[in-house]
């Protein structure tokens, strides 16, 4: 048995050795294998990353990184609003000294024409049309969009209108769509708030987007669509309210909204509500002083005080802002029941705290404190105190003499005081020239302050009594 078991169990060994020397010969060509696999895809690796420095070169690259940065500006980075204009001058450089081989790729060709609408200089496509072979690009594009930054319009208009915004590039689809509807808004604003919207689907937010939806707010509210108006003013200040053009939309925006039925009435102007609410306390205190001032000039004086209250609660204390809606409040208060706080806060502002253009409004609202009359002048006591004097002290028949004296003094002042006046100087009867007023509203009546000699001025045709004098 041991016999038989023997030659099978030296070839089980010898079979084993067999494998295992076959095994051990084929390791090292396996070995092999692997490195040239990782040596593969080293190579590979190191080729995509040259072709990406390769295509960072490339116009259409570059301009990418332009728009990227443009996106930032839109969301209120103000250093990349800083670094654009260097940027666009490298990217100008990188397209003017491209071969013209470049061009012939379409993504090249295109970037050029994104590019120059996007703010670059015109030159870069005044080039592009001179080239051999000519670009691809169609030809109306690129000769349309050179004559639109050049102010072309009616070029322009023809030679863009063929073009669908949806069959281009997404970045540059918008910037057409935004092209064409400036070259047509004036003839055709139902369509150029169709192609503005197009713009801001094909861009969405993009400097595009930004400035589409800016475009179409002014558009609508010229077309007097007030809703869709209030819409988009609510989204651009949600999205866009940071943007770097924010602070000059703010200001056309109030502009608009004054030629509008907002401010018609209060209850117009509470519609605002709801776009005022997306904006920052600054923008609505600007927006709230400019609609006070706006409406104490057209007359509505419910609006001017009520907008002036909301702008004095987003004002910082004791700036020149508060300032304002102070002057707004009183100026639209002096006709009412709440004269006298009303003037006294006129008195007390300081004119040179006021923007240049108002200091004529306060001049007005203090002639018309002043023109009111009577009431001036039984604030100030002067009246009440002279008949408090008659009634405690009748005259005697001793006394008459002395009055008649007196009343003769007087005549010679007002003779005197009306000669004064037909010279062309101010007579001010029974107030002294080198003293000044003891209380604030005998103030409205001393002629030294020069907001006050420039507003009594401003009457010659009113009635204005002082101390018996007719001016």
């Amino acid at each position: 048995m041991t016999t038989r078991l023997a030659p099978n169990l030296r070839g089980l060994m010898l079979g084993g050795a067999g494998l295992i020397a076959l095994v051990t010969a084929t390791a090292p060509a396996g070995a092999e294998s692997e490195a040239r696999i990782a040596a593969r895809e080293a190579t590979r690796e190191a080729q995509i990353a040259q072709e990406r420095r390769d295509e960072s070169r490339e116009p259409y690259a570059m301009l990418r990184t332009l728009q990227s940065l443009q996106e930032r500006i839109a969301h209120g980075d103000v250093r990349a609003h800083e670094g654009q204009r260097a940027l666009i001058t490298r990217v100008a450089e990188t397209f003017l000294r491209a071969d013209p081989a470049v061009f012939a790729d379409p993504r090249n060709a295109n970037a050029a024409i994104s590019f120059v609408l996007g703010g670059g200089p015109p030159i870069v496509l005044e080039r592009m049309l001179a080239l051999d072979p000519a670009p691809a690009v169609e030809p109306d594009l690129l000769a349309g969009a050179l004559a639109y930054v050049h102010g072309r319009e009616e070029d322009a208009r023809e030679r863009l209108a063929g073009f669908d915004p949806r069959a281009l590039p997404g970045y540059l689809g918008a910037q057409v769509a935004i092209a064409r509807s400036a070259l047509i808004v004036r003839e055709d604003p139902k369509e150029a708030v169709r192609l503005l919207s197009l713009a801001r689907l094909l861009a969405p937010g993009t400097l595009a987007e930004e400035a589409a939806l800016r475009r179409e707010i002014f558009v609508e509210g010229q077309r007097g669509e007030l809703e869709r108006l209030e819409f988009l003013a609510v989204q651009y200040l949600r999205r866009y309210r940071n943007s770097v053009y924010a602070g000059n939309f703010r200001q056309r925006f109030i502009t608009l909204l004054a030629t509008l039925d907002f401010a018609e009435s209060v209850e117009d102007f509470l519609r605002l509500e709801t776009v005022l609410a997306h904006m920052d306390g600054e923008g609505k205190r600007d927006l709230y002083l400019f609609f006070a001032r706006h409406a104490l000039l057209s007359g509505r004086l419910d609006l001017a005080r009520l907008a002036s209250e909301r702008a004095m609660g987003f004002s910082a204390g004791d700036s020149d802002e508060e300032e304002r809606a102070r002057f707004y409040f009183a100026a639209g208060q002096i006709v009412t029941q709440a004269y006298e706080p009303a003037v006294e806060i006129l008195l007390a502002l300081d004119p040179e705290r006021l923007p240049e253009a108002d200091i004529p409004v306060l001049e007005a609202a203090m002639a018309t404190a002043a023109a009111i009359g009577e009431p001036l002048h039984a604030i100030v006591g002067v009246d009440s105190a002279r008949d408090e004097d008659d009634a405690e002290d009748e005259p005697g028949e001793d006394e008459d003499a002395e009055r008649a004296g007196e009343e003769a003094d007087e005549t010679v002042v007002a003779e005197d005081a009306a000669e004064a006046d037909a010279q062309g100087e101010t007579a001010v009867a029974d107030t002294p020239t080198d003293s000044p007023p003891e209380t604030a509203l005998a103030a409205a009546l001393y002629p030294k302050t020069p907001v006050m000699q420039r507003a009594l001025a401003a009457l010659d045709e009113i009635d204005l009594l002082l101390e018996g004098q007719k001016r």
